[in-house]
């Protein structure tokens, strides 16, 4: 079923130093702005200790959904996926490995479970570095770091739902193409209509209770939005009411009042949580995740084994 030389050369190919240095330097890009503009301007000078960890945590968990767990993988996931077939088709190299003892498929499992080696490798690394530089630049301390580290896992698991459904789906698109650009393309459109674009489209047809139906299920950014929460909620994490705001605008998993923020007028103080919206259950959108990527990949790999590549 695997053939060990193919899967040790895809393993390799995507571990190599160069290709971490590079990642992790895209990585902490978004999070050493962030980290510098909060300083200048004092963002968290004046509160407590305690109030200061739990703010720092309610931003990372935001820039962990949107960025660390959510952008970052999913391009990583994409770059590598888009090489897996189509790139040995550019090369030519891909007749000589059909021209081994080595069945069709076998190519391709073995390059695919190369790739969850590695984007486990990838994400476990994404998570542990960003709270570094998260923990360095505000310079938090050991306790407040407890916040943090129990959570982890939960930011793991995310990140390689989010890795692994978008990798799965360019392995797929990696079977049809003869170019690594032109599976890439596809699936960057993809993740910007996923994240950005189908707020609007969310927005529009919930206003006109045309939500259900089509428009429901291909909704992918709510079901992210729906499995991060839950996680999160799951591991006891409480949002702040930002975060809470963004992810929702974001997703959909909130109902946003136009002030962005619950307030109780009659008593007259922000509410410390909105209102969860619940089109699907987490395990409705976890099986989907899983399932759609599941189907697809196995659909490219039957064109693969069929395919012309003389």
């Amino acid at each position: 079923m695997i053939n060990r030389a193919i899967f040790e050369k895809t393993f390799s190919d995507f571990t190599r130093l160069k290709t971490f240095i590079v990642y992790l330097a895209f990585l902490s890009i978004p999070l050493l702005i962030f980290s510098g503009i909060a300083a200048e301007s004092g963002m968290f000078s004046v509160t407590s200790l305690t109030l200061k960890a739990e703010y720092l945590f309610g931003f990372f968990s935001l820039f962990s959904f949107i960025w660390v767990c959510g952008m970052a993988i999913a391009l990583l996931a994409i770059y590598f996926c888009a090489s897996m077939i189509s790139q040995e088709v550019s090369d030519r190299t891909i007749l000589l490995l059909v021209t081994k003892p080595v069945k069709r498929f076998e190519i391709f499992l073995s390059k695919f479970l190369a790739f969850i080696l590695a984007i486990l490798i990838y994400a476990a690394l994404s998570v542990l570095v960003s709270v570094y530089i998260w923990a360095s630049a505000f310079e938090l301390d050991i306790l407040s770091l407890g916040i943090f580290i129990p959570k982890l896992p939960l930011f793991f698991v995310y990140s390689l739902f989010v890795a692994l459904f978008f990798g799965s789906i360019t392995a797929a698109m990696s079977t049809l193409f003869s170019s690594k650009i032109k599976s890439i393309i596809p699936m960057i459109i993809l993740l910007i209509i996923t994240f950005f674009v189908y707020i609007q489209i969310r927005g529009a047809a919930r206003s006109m209770d045309a939500y259900d139906g089509i428009l429901s299920a291909a909704d992918v950014g709510y079901d992210f939005g729906n499995l991060y929460i839950s996680l999160l909620e799951a591991g006891g994490v409480k949002f702040i009411p930002f975060a809470q705001t963004v992810i929702g605008t974001s997703t959909g998993v909130y109902d946003i009042p136009d002030e962005g923020i619950k307030i109780d007028y009659d008593h007259g103080f922000i509410l410390p949580s909105l209102d969860r919206l619940t089109y699907r259950s987490t395990l409705a959108s976890a099986l989907k995740l899983i399932l759609v990527p599941i189907l697809l990949t196995a659909a490219g790999l039957a064109i693969f084994s069929r395919r012309d590549i003389s």
